[in-house]
């Protein structure tokens, strides 16, 4: 017997963010199979309130005794987690990861204790929990120690866009797509550049994503002041999917030396356009990357320039690295994650 209807829950819905447009492939594939699925939410998003349902209002949506799997996003910590911990319903996790705490407590003091309490929250799901999908294999083994349970390894869907064009200018362009947080690694980045520019003086570097804390927005301003780099680098702050195109389009080479990542959509984005890669060997950087970027085992200033200088002036291994990434990319494709959702939730016995 199969599930009728699988729910999913999530402390709130964006589209545009990598959980968001996750959410949506689900629910839109499901209901595509002939399962009855709908994203119900701790916070109301007044953009997309239309599509969610509020989490106090769940019993007017779900049938008792139905067979029904609830399906929960684990990034944060959420009202979600405690109402679904004292419902009967069948429950799995998707697990996102989260960044540890420990990475923001200078920064966001709020922010990490509230990572904190997600980690209270995640031993208690786990338990309740009858199994879990993780974005990567460093996801696995971070949901592992927090109690056993069966754990299928999916993903995120990623494809190639449709008829895209690089039009990279005369300037050399890094790019790099993210939030602006303390463990993206963007202060390395702009570190990097300095020493890159000494190289390559005409080279830009544009950091394209919102930003998430005031404090460490005002230390990566004094810093790129400090590095004298201001006509160097630019801060688009968040950005639409159209304007993310362009920036994708301009770019010279992508570089992220994030030092916590559980999947890097915007890694899969970049090969998927053909961009060469420059990365950092850290948590599921290197697993999703694979051998299709230049992934460093240092980000010294130093190592990343001269990484970044052998891909801008070195045309074949650029070539090599847009094809290789090119190739990797197909693994994240939609149609690959479909298949795979449906085998481990169409095909996970409902009872």
């Amino acid at each position: 017997m199969r599930w009728s209807a699988i729910h999913q829950f999530v402390p709130s819905f964006a589209r545009g963010d990598a959980i968001g447009n996750h959410v949506a492939f689900i629910k839109d594939h499901l209901r595509s199979q002939g399962c009855d699925s709908e994203i119900f939410v701790g916070t109301n998003n007044d953009e997309t309130s239309a599509e969610t349902i509020d989490l106090q209002n769940i019993d007017r949506y779900v049938r008792p005794g139905a067979d029904t799997l609830f399906l929960y996003h684990v990034a944060q910590a959420s009202p979600c987690a405690q109402v679904l911990l004292e419902r009967t319903e069948p429950l799995a996790l998707v697990f996102h990861n989260f960044t540890p705490p420990e990475v923001l407590l200078r920064w966001d003091p709020s922010v990490a204790f509230e990572l904190l309490r997600a980690q209270d929250q995640l031993a208690d799901l786990v338990e309740r929990s009858s199994f879990a999908i993780c974005d990567s294999n460093f996801n696995a083994q971070v949901l592992s120690q927090f109690g056993d349970i069966d754990s299928f390894v999916i993903p995120l869907p990623v494809d190639a866009p449709a008829g895209f064009e690089s039009s990279s200018g005369p300037a050399p362009t890094v790019l790099f797509v993210g939030r602006v947080a303390p463990n993206k690694g963007i202060h390395d980045l702009i570190t990097a550049i300095a020493v890159l520019k000494q190289r390559i003086p005409e080279v830009k570097l544009r950091i394209v994503g919102a930003s998430t804390s005031d404090r460490y927005d005002q230390a990566i301003e004094g810093l790129i002041r400090n590095l004298a780099l201001s006509e160097a680098i630019t801060m688009t702050g968040w950005v639409d999917d159209e304007q993310l195109e362009r920036e994708y389009g301009q770019a010279s080479v992508f570089c992220t030396l994030s030092d916590h990542e559980g999947f890097g959509v915007p890694l899969v984005e970049a090969m998927a356009r053909g961009i060469p890669l420059v990365s950092y060997a850290t948590t599921a950087v290197g697993e999703t990357v694979g051998e299709a970027g230049l992934v460093l085992a240092s980000k010294t200033p130093t190592v990343v320039a001269g990484a970044l200088e052998r891909v801008l002036t070195d045309d074949l291994l650029a070539e090599r690295l847009c094809a290789s990434g090119r190739q990797r990319s197909s693994t994240f494709s939609s149609e690959k994650i479909a298949t795979a959702l449906n085998q481990t939730l169409l095909g996970h016995p409902s009872s």
